[in-house]
């Protein structure tokens, strides 16, 4: 009897082991689900200028082909499918699907405003109209993918145009930038597209084909 007994208690031990190991499990499951369900989704969040790196320390850039000569920036277009979505976060860690970002901004306006900015800090000279030449963009990308890192990428097809509005240039300006951050973050998107428009007026600046065009204008 005393055997059966111990063998008994032994089995309503290993039972209750295995039931307080599936339970913790279960709650364990359960919390992780609950967590990824309620990760707040960036959507409809304003565009904030928040870059992290200086126009100052991206070098020198020689400026003497403007002299006697002004640009005055035009609206740019958007050509981008999707106009209100700017980032992703595709990690899967904090969630069983895909999370967006998205602007209650306009993408098109607040880039205008931003790039002829980033130009006047080149020390480039820029005007509000009435420039001896004008720049304007079509917008074919404006995105930042997270996944191990914040990765942005910014294109732009850019046109040139003289006083009378004849084509000087045309060219395509891309610039991709990243950043480590904490997940799903507002912050981090904001730092690394502006970082991005930073680099992508650098790239401008520095395109060969467009500084003699601007030499040659009148």
């Amino acid at each position: 009897m005393k055997t059966i007994d111990r063998l008994f208690k032994g089995v309503l031990l290993i039972l209750a082991v295995i039931l307080c190991t599936g339970m913790a499990a279960g709650k364990a499951q359960a919390a992780q689900k609950t967590d990824k369900q309620e990760t707040p989704e960036l959507l409809n969040i304003p565009l904030l200028w928040k870059p992290t790196v200086t126009v100052s320390a991206m070098g020198a850039i020689d400026l003497t082909v403007f002299q006697n000569k002004t640009m005055s920036i035009k609206p740019f277009n958007d050509l981008r499918a999707n106009p209100a979505e700017i980032g992703k976060n595709v990690e899967k860690k904090l969630a069983d699907k895909v999370l967006l970002v998205t602007t209650k901004d306009n993408v098109a306006a607040w880039l205008t405003e931003r790039f002829a900015s980033v130009l006047r800090e080149f020390e480039a000279p820029v005007v509000k109209e009435g420039g001896t030449m004008s720049l304007e963009a079509d917008i074919v990308k404006f995105y930042v993918t997270e996944e191990s890192v914040y990765k942005a990428d910014v294109g732009l097809k850019i046109r040139a145009r003289s006083k009378t509005g004849d084509v000087i240039w045309e060219g395509m300006i891309a610039a991709s930038n990243q950043n480590w951050g904490s997940s799903y973050k507002a912050q981090n998107y904001y730092e690394v597209l502006s970082n991005t428009c930073i680099d992508a007026v650098n790239a401008l600046l520095k395109s060969d084909s467009f500084m003699q065009a601007v030499q040659k204008s009148k």
